[in-house]
Order: C-alpha cells, then sequence, then structure tokens
C-alpha cells in the first residue's frame, strides 16, 4: 500500500531518470566539451586544412609558370602561396597552446618555424622575379622553356641581374635561417607513409641556411661566379674522378678525366679518358728527355712496379700524395706539363664515386655506350649499380683492354643534361645534394684563379689542411696496390686526451676491420700507407700496430708534424694501430679546442672522444669538425 500511493506522488516518472538540474550541468559539460573541440581542434584545423590547401595549389602555379618560362603566372602562384602560408601562421598561432605538451610542442615548434621561414622566402622568390621581370624577353621568359643545355646561360643571366639587389634580399634570407637554423631534422622518421620525411625536411633546411650565407658571407663568390662560368670569355676545367674505393690522399685513386668547357653558360665535355691514356704521353716524353720530378720515397717504398722492382718515375695517377689537395694538384700540373701544350685548363674539379651515386639517385638512370648506370642495387656487388659499374670500368682500364671506352666525360654530361632537365621542383633537393657533397669532400676545386680559390676556400670546398690553433687531427690513409679492399674495411677511432698540470698527452687508436671474406667482389688485403697529422712539434712517446717503425716527421708545407705508418689488413682479419704523443703546448683552458679533419672520399668513420677517461663526445665522422670539448 504504502509503494502504490508512492507511485501516485512520483506519477509515471522513472525512479532513474536524473533531476532536472543533473540534466542542466550534463548540457553544460557537452556545450563545453563542444566548444573545447570547436576552439582548440576543429577550426585550427579547418584553417590549416584550407591553408595547406592553397598553399599546394600555389606551389603548383609557380612550379607551371617555371617550367613554361612564364614569370607572370608564376608570380600569380607566389601571390597565391603567400597568402596561403599567412593564413597557415594564424592557424598555427591557435593551436600554440600544444607548446607546452611534452614531446608534441618540440614539433609544434618546428611546424611553426618553418611555416615563418617559408614565409620570408616567398617573399625572397617575389623579389627576384621583380628584379628580373623587366627583362623577361632578354632572359628567355617568354612562354617557351628554355632547352636543358641552355639552362645554365640562362641561370648567368639571371644572375647578372640579381647580383645588383643582393642587398634587398638579405633581411629576409637572415630572418628565415634563424627560424630553421636549431630545427634538428635527424629526430624525424624516414618515411611519413611513402613519402620521404627526413630527406626532404633536411633539404629544406639546408636551402634555406645556404641561401643565407651564401648572399651574406659569400657575396664575392657571387660576383666571381659568371666570369668562372664563361661571361667575358670560355673556361675549361679538369675534372679528375678519384675512385675512394681505393683510398688515396685526396680521396681516391686517380682514375679517369675529362676536360669541360664552358662558355657563356654553355657546358661541353671533350677529350675524356682513362689516367693511364695521360700516363702513357707522360712516359712517351720521359723516355726522350730527363724528367726531374722523381717519385717521392713513400711510393718507391710502399708501392712497386708489377714485376717488384720499385718505380723509378712519378706517374700522374699517383701524384695526389699530399692530403693538402692544392699541394696534390700543384703536384700534378708539374708532371702533366711534361706532355708539352702547358696547361690547357682554369682549375681542376676533383670527384669520386659518391658523386655520381647520388646524383643519379635525383636524376635518375642514366644509359651510355649500352650501359646503365643507376641507384639500384645490383645482385653481382650488393651495391648500388653505378658502383659496379665504374670498378668494372677502373677494372678494365687498369688492365689496359683494347675495347675500353672513355666513360667519365661521357657519363657526367649526361647526368649534367638530366640535372638541367630537371624541373623546379628538384632544384632545392639538387641544391642540397651538391652543398653536401662539396662539403664533405666529395667534389673539390683547384682554381687558378687565387680570388676564387680564396672564396670557395671559405665554405670548405677546396681541399686544404687547415692551420689552427689547439689540438688537430686528421688521420689520412693511402691504398697502395690493395685493390678495392675499402669497399669493405671499416675504421673505429678512439682519442683518448689526458690533461696533467697543463701537459696534452694524447693517446690515439685506429681499429681496421673487414669483415668480408676473399671471395667478395674485388675483396682483396688492404696495403695501407697510413699518417697522422697533429700539431707541429707534437712527440712520439709510443706507437703498436705498424708493420714498419714508425716515423715522426714534419710536413713543413702544411705546418704540421705526422706520424708514418704501414698495415696490411686481409680480408675477415682486423688490425689495430696504436700512437701515443704530446702536445707541444700546455692547456690551461676550460674549453679544449680540437679540429678533425675528415679525410676526402673517406667512409663516414665512427670517432669516440675521451678528456681524462670522461667520454666526451661520439659521431660518425661526416666532414670536418670543430670541437670545444668541456673539461
Amino acid at each position: 500500500m504504502a509503494f502504490s500511493n508512492l507511485n501516485k506522488k512520483l506519477g509515471s516518472r522513472d525512479l532513474n531518470m536524473p533531476r532536472t538540474g543533473s540534466k542542466r550541468k550534463i548540457w553544460k559539460k557537452v556545450i563545453i566539451v563542444i566548444l573545447v573541440l570547436l576552439i582548440f581542434f576543429y577550426i585550427p584545423g579547418y584553417i590549416t586544412y584550407n591553408s595547406v590547401k592553397k598553399v599546394i595549389a600555389g606551389g603548383k602555379t609557380v612550379n607551371a609558370g617555371l617550367k613554361q618560362e612564364n614569370l607572370d603566372v608564376a608570380l600569380v602562384g607566389l601571390d597565391e602561396t603567400k597568402i596561403g602560408i599567412d593564413r597557415l601562421q594564424f592557424a598555427m598561432k591557435l593551436f600554440i597552446w600544444m607548446r607546452i605538451i611534452p614531446f608534441v610542442g618540440g614539433y609544434y615548434a618546428d611546424a611553426a618555424s618553418f611555416v615563418s621561414a617559408a614565409s620570408y622566402e616567398t617573399t625572397v622568390a617575389k623579389k627576384v622575379i621583380g628584379a628580373v621581370l623587366p627583362y623577361k624577353n632578354e632572359l628567355g621568359f617568354t612562354g617557351t622553356p628554355v632547352p636543358g643545355q641552355d639552362r645554365v646561360a640562362q641561370a648567368l643571366k639571371i644572375l647578372t641581374k640579381i647580383i645588383p639587389d643582393i642587398d634587398k634580399l638579405e633581411p629576409d634570407l637572415k630572418k628565415a635561417r634563424l627560424e630553421v637554423e636549431s630545427v634538428n631534422t635527424g629526430k624525424y622518421p624516414e618515411y611519413f607513409g611513402s613519402r620521404k620525411l627526413r630527406v626532404n625536411l633536411e633539404a629544406a633546411k639546408n636551402f634555406i641556411v645556404g641561401s643565407h650565407i651564401v648572399v651574406s658571407e659569400n657575396r664575392e663568390l657571387l660576383g666571381l661566379l659568371p666570369q668562372a662560368l664563361g661571361q667575358n670569355g670560355a673556361r675549361s676545367y679538369l675534372m679528375l674522378f678519384q675512385n675512394d674505393k681505393e683510398i688515396r690522399a685526396t680521396g681516391g685513386f686517380l682514375t679517369a678525366y675529362a676536360f669541360m668547357s664552358i662558355e657563356n653558360g654553355h657546358i661541353s665535355t671533350s677529350d675524356s679518358n682513362d689516367i693511364y691514356q695521360l700516363d702513357q704521353n707522360l712516359l712517351k716524353t720521359c723516355l726522350n728527355v730527363i724528367c726531374p720530378l722523381k717519385p717521392p720515397a713513400p711510393i718507391v717504398k710502399y708501392l712497386p712496379e708489377f714485376d717488384g722492382k720499385p718505380r723509378t718515375a712519378w706517374s700522374l695517377r699517383d701524384s695526389n700524395l699530399s692530403p693538402d689537395l692544392a699541394v696534390s694538384m700543384a703536384d700534378f700540373e708539374k708532371l702533366y706539363k711534361f706532355i708539352g701544350g702547358g696547361l690547357p685548363f682554369d682549375g681542376i674539379i676533383t670527384i669520386d664515386t659518391q658523386v655520381v651515386e647520388e646524383l643519379i639517385k635525383v636524376t635518375g638512370p642514366v644509359e651510355i655506350f649500352g650501359t646503365t648506370y643507376s641507384a639500384e642495387t645490383d645482385k653481382r656487388c650488393n651495391c648500388p649499380n653505378v658502383i659496379y659499374e665504374l670498378e668494372h670500368y677502373a677494372e678494365v682500364a687498369a688492365k689496359g683492354e683494347a675495347d675500353r671506352k672513355a666513360v667519365l666525360g661521357t657519363l657526367m654530361q649526361q647526368i649534367l643534361i638530366k640535372v638541367l632537365g630537371s624541373g623546379p621542383d628538384k632544384l632545392p633537393e639538387l641544391v642540397n645534394v651538391g652543398s653536401k657533397l662539396a662539403h664533405d669532400k666529395h667534389i673539390m676545386f683547384y682554381m687558378h684563379d687565387p680570388k676564387f680559390q680564396s672564396e670557395l676556400a671559405k665554405l670548405n670546398w677546396t681541399g686544404e689542411i687547415k692551420r689552427v690553433k689547439g689540438d688537430y687531427l686528421h688521420i689520412n690513409d693511402s691504398n697502395f696496390a690493395g685493390g678495392k679492399s675499402n669497399l669493405y674495411v671499416e675504421e673505429k677511432v678512439l682519442q683518448e686526451i689526458n690533461i696533467d698540470e697543463g701537459v696534452v698527452s694524447n693517446k690515439l687508436t685506429i681499429e681496421y676491420k673487414n669483415p668480408q671474406p676473399f671471395s667478395t667482389w674485388l675483396n682483396g688485403i688492404l696495403r695501407d700507407y697510413v699518417r697522422i697529422y697533429v700539431p707541429k712539434g707534437s712527440t712520439l712517446t709510443k706507437s703498436q700496430g705498424s708493420d714498419d717503425p714508425v716515423q715522426t716527421l714534419e710536413d713543413e708545407v702544411l705546418d704540421k708534424t705526422y706520424f708514418e705508418a704501414f698495415i696490411t689488413v686481409r680480408p675477415q682479419n682486423s688490425r689495430v694501430l696504436t700512437f701515443e704523443y704530446v702536445l707541444p703546448e700546455k692547456f690551461n683552458g676550460k674549453s679544449y679546442p680540437l679540429l678533425i679533419q675528415k679525410q676526402p672520399g673517406a667512409k663516414d668513420h665512427k670517432y669516440t672522444l675521451k678528456i681524462n677517461g670522461k667520454k666526451k663526445d661520439e659521431f660518425e665522422l661526416t666532414s670536418d669538425k670543430q670541437l670545444n670539448l668541456s673539461i
């Protein structure tokens, strides 16, 4: 009866239903959640999505305009791109709360930096097009694409128009550089879905930073480029191919050469052959006259002729004995003059197998003389196809086979044609690849024009051994008759620095290891002439591991002391070299300066540094590295 009365009072209302006040609270929470989602996610996300679409559409218009050689269309695309970037910057500000989120905040900051940099770079691009627009007919921007072989000539003309306005570009380029300079691209995955992520971010960063460096620090180089590209008369350059799989002091065994001529930006190659042809011409000359340039002692001692007798003549292919490119190329030219005809070139450009491999990755396969050169893995060597073909060519040239063809000049010309024929969308990647190859000493320059050489040296593109204050290290390996074993030999370096009452004692340990069996393609016994360059006046106190007694010698030209050793490394074996030495000057600072210079053409060997027993750094040496280590 009591329950019946209670039901009458409550009527038909469900006992489980919340009260009206509770309903309001729930709806308030729902509304708050919806507002939060709208304000913090949906609205910023919607603006971001549409902004990115606008940027992509503008970029396609720019790309189409440049491909069509139509600056007006490209300028419209840039305006559209700038609008999209400005909207994207606004959207990024709406996402600013993401900065406080651990892990995510760093990626947000990077994205915001790249968007800001893109805004500045777009402004620069508009200024550049604005500067050349009045000369569009003169420069060939008539709506008809310029043939690939005329691209450099066109770029040369554009450069002459831009140089007077270069000061107007520098402020925006500097702002863009400051935005991205601290971004660590190494933390990003290699791929995002099927798209390359890390390499593209790295290319973008390097392009932005590099653009400002060139304009601010290498302005004189820009002024010298027109002359170097043959604007005021043809220029000729000797291109030398260094085989880094048979390492030598400046990067590799000198395998082949080609003459490259540039006149008003038009590039052609001629007289390409293997180095043995040049040496045959040199030998003919030296049979008739006395050649005063005798081979240096290391070549006589460690690089005998095929019959086992010591060398009595110095050949062009072995002239790059000094680790300093300029010194080695000066020796090369001394020998070259005996062939006759003086020096019919304005400078020397050296390249190694890495250059060809990296460029082909960008341009795609190249076919010459019925052979395809590609970056795809070749099962015959489990290495890139282009490496297999280049090493096969080197073997054929070394054997002196009559039907060998002049590969280098033709291959480089075909790669160049593909590079110049690439669309503007490939430009940042090509610039990044080219500058990195030069920075890592796979491309190097020895120019006869001292001003041009000096400007290239500022970029560290000339392969010089540097004169510095503080500690210094350069490990230089020369493969003397050890085949192509550098394909497989790896090195690990441990530098232990001990400072006791200001006296600096160093212990350098180098492990050489060849894990592959004799049967592996082109593997063999490495015969390694090793030189360790250290501060001048250093004293060797102990050494181990060398087949011959270690010698302490002075290189007066390079202002360095070096320790000379020799080892052999057999397949599936390892060797260890150690050098203990005392530096000539005491050190009493708090930050220890050390410059480590990489050998051109060498692999990215692993280095570990310790001071007074404590590990201070560990890295792969990809290029010269200036360190200031805390004590």
